[in-house]
């Protein structure tokens, strides 16, 4: 998101027969990275000001979807579901099924990209799902549990580690392009911008979530840990790697790939220093489990104090209070998505599918949101 700057000159100072000039050759702008430019006041002919229009870097329909979030504020929180592991509506067919209402989002996993194929178990670049959930009126959304050869040389994994079923990989490779690792991180971003790219050609706005969760153990509340605490190898090298792989992959999907249709949710933690920056970023979001009234009251102001004017929303959760609660208590996130239960959403024809029981948000929490007028379904968008 662009940040508009007005700079306030002296009209003097652009006046040909002002004396000051004399005094005054330069003028220097300073900028938000701690760099500056300087420019020779006798090169100026003239000054104007451009007005960039807000998420002028967006699709109309990416600019759409967030100036409908940023209206919603304080009066609706849309509804969503995790696809149970990967690429389906498993879990929105689950609540479906138990409340007659389908949840505004779905969000889908590139978490197999590896494996993708046509004709094969999975095929992301299938787009009948997205397809059939957009006709519908539904949003769509996207995460990628970016998965990377194990120690052992025979499996994929995320997890970061020295253990044969762990990786060893470093995002710190960022920093070296002429680096095989780094061929290889940019090789599987291209890959996910093909299977993207036909979203943006259906003018399909997508919320994507890549590289969550980095800063995993490591707080600014418990210093003791260390960078090793991080869940995902993308977080293993501390904040900088992250950053800069962040910034590269934006960089590469949206100027080298055009995929304007993005809108770019960052998982935070409660360190800034992870923190990509505004113009990488649309939507700050938490991942909240086993958390009180309380707890979520402290993020959701932490990140009002911390990434202002931004949105905000909870990516993930699990055994949280109801909605009821924490939108009394006057915490208007975006939206909401459950993170997935395999064992209850795994096969659609299962006895378990049949249940209302959940283990992150069963039928009393569905039932609970559903009954607020704050709450948005797919049949309302």
């Amino acid at each position: 998101m662009k940040k508009t700057v007005l700079l306030l000159l002296p009209l003097f100072l652009f006046s040909p027969s002002a004396t000051l000039l004399a005094q005054v050759q330069n003028v220097i702008v300073h900028k938000t990275d701690k760099s500056s430019v300087r420019i020779d006041v006798d090169d100026v002919d003239s000054i104007s000001f451009e007005r960039l229009e807000k998420w002028s870097g967006r699709s109309q329909e990416a600019r759409n979807l967030l100036a409908y979030l940023e209206e919603n504020v304080g009066k609706k929180i849309l509804t969503g579901t995790h696809a149970c592991v990967n690429y389906n509506t498993n879990e929105a067919e689950w609540v479906y099924k138990h409340t007659g209402k389908y949840p505004a989002i779905n969000t889908i996993d590139y978490i197999h990209d590896i494996y993708s194929s046509s004709g094969g178990w999975i095929n992301y670049s299938n787009t009948s799902l997205w397809r059939n959930w957009t006709k519908a009126g539904g949003i769509m959304s996207a995460m990628w549990h970016w998965n990377l050869p194990t120690n052992n040389g025979t499996d994929w994994t995320c997890t970061p580690g020295s253990e044969p079923g762990q990786t060893s990989f470093h995002p710190s490779a960022i920093f070296a392009p002429g680096s095989e690792d780094y061929q290889t991180m940019i090789s599987r971003i291209d890959q996910v911008a093909k299977w993207l790219k036909p979203l943006k050609a259906n003018k399909i706005p997508v919320l994507w979530r890549p590289l969550h969760e980095a800063q995993g153990n490591w707080t600014e509340t418990n210093p003791g840990n260390d960078w090793h605490k991080a869940w995902f190898w993308w977080g293993i090298d501390g904040p900088e790697a992250f950053k800069e792989l962040w910034r590269v992959m934006y960089d590469r999907l949206v100027n080298h790939h055009g995929l304007d249709n993005l809108i770019w949710v960052f998982t935070s933690g409660d360190s800034k220093r992870w923190y990509p920056g505004d113009e990488y970023v649309d939507i700050v979001a938490y991942d909240f489990y086993n958390k009180s009234l309380s707890e979520m009251r402290w993020w959701y102001d932490y990140f009002h104090q911390t990434y202002p004017g931004k949105l905000y929303a909870i990516s993930e959760f699990g055994n949280i209070p109801k909605v009821s609660e924490f939108w009394a208590d006057g915490q208007h996130w975006s939206f909401l998505i459950p993170w997935y239960d395999y064992d209850c959403t795994n096969a659609t024809d299962s006895e378990a599918f049949e249940s209302t029981s959940h283990g992150n948000a069963d039928i009393d929490y569905w039932n609970d949101a559903l009954g607020q007028e704050c709450i948005v379904t797919r049949d309302e968008l």
